[in-house]
């Protein structure tokens, strides 16, 4: 007797963007450590009287009911307002380090991280169209 059991691929769909909402910066620069619950602190920062979207990256993680996966976070990414660079890092997720699938095979992955403001950051819109990387694979 021979058996096989083919399962649906794990799939990962985001459903937000990362966003650290307006910053204003200063001589020292500082950090704005945005948890995946989707709220920040500023570090060495303040923010203007409208803080503009502050959201965590947020996805849908789909596949085989009641499986466990394991997540894979980037290292670091920059972002650019096409003259300045800064450094996204220390990535965060809930969960961590891994994630169980509902008896449906569903579940929601949030993603934070720590955005490190220069000295004298110019002002502008920061971004990086490729993204960043999150992988999920079964345990």
């Amino acid at each position: 007797t021979a058996t096989a059991v083919i399962v649906s691929p794990i799939t990962l769909t985001r459903t937000a963007d990362m966003s650290f909402g307006n910053i204003i910066a200063d001589v020292d620069g500082g950090t704005v450590v945005l948890v995946p619950a989707g709220t920040r602190t500023l570090n060495g920062l303040t923010s203007p009287s409208l803080p503009g979207t502050v959201t965590a990256a947020s996805f849908n993680v789909s596949g085989l009911a009641s499986a466990t996966y394991a997540i894979s976070l980037p290292a670091t990414h920059d972002i650019s307002n096409g003259v300045q660079t800064m450094t996204v890092n220390t990535f965060t997720s809930t969960p961590t380090p891994t994630g169980a699938l509902d008896g449906a095979g569903t579940q929601t992955l949030n993603v934070g991280a720590t955005l490190n403001v220069g000295a004298n950051q110019a002002a502008g819109t920061y971004t990086n169209a490729l993204g960043f990387t999150v992988t999920v694979n079964y345990n």
